[in-house]
């Protein structure tokens, strides 16, 4: 048990430290390409940093281990915001003005769209599985997103040129070798993760649900307090909504690509409980970030962060 913890542990350093460089090379790279900070903190990272789950999902579905990728998804999209968001909230000098700049037009339709491939995802994991056909729906849905993105024009702010980075060939270096630090981590956390779990009998879709989606979740976390002590809320919301919709569409819709005849299946009370978290966690975001109240921002806040502790909890109780 020693040596496993050990490259557990070993493991989520690796995870942290690729995408620690993954994020801030792909920022910079985003900054050259003239794109807003939001949309930047929304697209470029929350893509970034989803890419630890991206790779659980490629690996775990190619070992016929897709309840896994899964559960990661879906828990992963619990932490970012009952986890994430909510630590990096304490991090937050609340005041009346503080979220204020938060709902843009641009924001609201993301925030719209999370929304609606969430209550897609509910249909499509209503029979347990995600199969090809199920795939094809979400990368569409994504991409149809994207047009309807296109269509209505949404403008992106002029970069601060004292941010502008020219070494692209160097920040795409940086990047490659990032990816390649993620992939090798992925691997020594994925298998020592799944052999921890399994020692104590653990199924995979919790084994995804709790250990796989707490760690790779990480990144995310640092990021985010990083940006909270900077007050910088703009960053830390459009990491969670590009993160919380890179997880659906990629690393739920790469399950049905891979293991297409839809071997993975989930208890429908699972699915129940794990699906009314996503919601009600997500509504929350929404509530905490209109910041209608000051003290009442704080106490959701909390109310956010015990429902995480008590969901762990419930799941290895259970």
């Amino acid at each position: 048990m020693a040596p496993l913890i050990t490259f557990f542990i070993i493991g989520i350093l690796l995870i942290s430290l690729g995408a620690n460089v993954l994020v801030q090379y792909t920022e910079r790279i985003s900054k050259d390409l003239n794109i807003s900070y939001f949309f930047s903190s929304l697209v470029f990272i929350g893509l970034a940093t989803s890419s630890p789950e991206v790779f659980i999902s490629i690996i775990s579905s190619l070992e016929n281990k897709a309840n896994i990728a899964v559960g990661n998804a879906l828990g992963s999209n619990i932490a970012n915001i009952a986890l994430v968001f909510a630590i990096s909230v304490f991090f937050i000098r609340i005041t009346g003005e503080s979220f204020s700049k938060i709902f843009t037009k641009e924001v609201k339709i993301f925030v719209g769209y999370l929304l609606l491939v969430t209550l897609i995802l509910i249909l499509i994991l209503s029979d347990g599985k995600v199969t090809l056909i199920d795939s094809i729906v979400l990368m569409s849905s994504f991409i149809i997103f994207l047009i309807f993105m296109k269509s209505n024009n949404v403008k992106q702010k002029e970069p601060d040129e004292s941010y502008v980075e020219k070494n692209i060939l160097k920040n795409s270096l940086m990047i490659v070798l990032s990816i390649l630090i993620l992939l090798f981590g992925t691997r020594v956390f994925l298998d020592s993760a799944t052999e921890i779990a399994y020692f104590y009998g653990i199924p995979d879709y919790v084994i995804g649900l709790s250990l796989t989606a707490i760690g790779t979740s990480i990144p995310e976390l640092a990021t985010a307090i990083e940006s909270a002590r900077k007050n910088n809320i703009e960053f830390i919301v459009g990491n969670v909504l590009g993160s919380n919709i890179f997880n659906i569409v990629l690393v739920l819709g790469l399950v049905g690509f891979i293991d297409y005849e839809g071997t993975n299946y989930i208890d429908s009370i699972d699915f129940l409980r794990d699906m009314f978290m996503i919601l009600s966690t997500t509504i929350l975001l929404i509530i905490i970030s209109k910041n209608y109240n000051i003290y009442l921002t704080r106490l959701l806040n909390i109310m956010l962060f015990s429902t995480f502790i008590i969901y762990q909890y419930n799941l290895y109780a259970l």
